[in-house]
């Protein structure tokens, strides 16, 4: 592992993105899977046929992903995401933005996580622009109509897109907003999102690079149906500039260094 590699995994296990979680309990974990085989429509991400695993299938993909705990009748304390596995998914991930970018793909970001992600989506968005790519912002300015009787869109903040209420950025998981975006017209090339923006994209084939907390099992089924898809997992709701050495990987490997 390189010096920034290593220094860098260092930052994000003190910050609390990887190692030991500081989020989401085993108790968590596991109730989530259980919503996605029982069809809970916000935790599924907008990914179809969930229902046709076990909770301990699930719990097995997750595990592969994020070296976590593999008892689905444990339910006490907290896991542990693999630090190398993080470091390696960011690699892999700004390995294949780069490939994007230098064919000049149309890539759309969007994050359910505005409080979390966001600043480290916008400095992605910029280095991708600057090796080549095109970042695209979906029916901007529209009223996507998501719900009866409330306003919904999705707002640009860096060309990064989160689903607002008028003056609002809300949390969400509801694939709801990215199925609206693509439903009116032309798709991206490829996506990089987390939650129901990432599982939309799946669900419709698209390549996506998808940013993955230790309790969104829906998008460890995508990946273990070989969907395309890169999986990056972290805890996804860290104070924004703790994934600094995240959104810095990302840069070297953009403009075409060694890492």
């Amino acid at each position: 592992m390189s010096e920034l590699l290593a220094r860098s995994r260092d930052a994000l296990v003190a910050a609390g993105i990887t190692g030991p979680h500081r989020s989401h309990s085993r108790h968590n974990v596991i109730g989530k899977i259980r919503a996605i085989i029982e069809g809970d429509t916000d935790d599924t991400f907008g990914i179809s046929g969930l229902e046709k695993y076990s909770a301990g299938e699930v719990l097995d993909f997750v595990s592969q992903l994020m070296g976590s705990f593999n008892d689905v009748d444990a339910h006490e304390g907290y896991d542990l995401i693999d630090p190398d596995k993080t470091v390696a998914g960011i690699v892999a991930a700004a390995e294949r933005l780069r490939a994007w970018a230098r064919r000049g793909d149309r890539l759309f970001l969007g994050t359910g996580h505005p409080t979390g992600m966001l600043e480290c989506y916008i400095r992605i968005a910029d280095a991708y622009r600057g090796a080549g790519g095109k970042v695209v912002r979906l029916r901007e300015d529209e009223n996507l109509a998501m719900a009866r009787g409330r306003h919904a869109e999705v707002r640009y903040v860096g060309s990064v897109g989160c689903l607002a209420d008028w003056g609002a950025l809300r949390h969400t998981h509801s694939s709801a907003a990215m199925e609206a975006l693509l439903d009116g017209g032309a798709w991206p090339d490829a996506v990089l999102a987390d939650h129901g923006f990432a599982g939309a994209a799946l669900e419709r084939d698209i390549p996506t690079i998808a940013i993955m907390d230790i309790n969104d099992p829906a998008l460890a089924v995508a990946w273990a149906e070989r969907k395309d898809v890169a999986i990056v997992p972290l805890d996804d709701n860290r104070p924004p500039r703790s994934y600094e050495p995240m959104w810095t990987i990302f840069e070297h490997v953009l403009e075409g260094e060694d890492v």
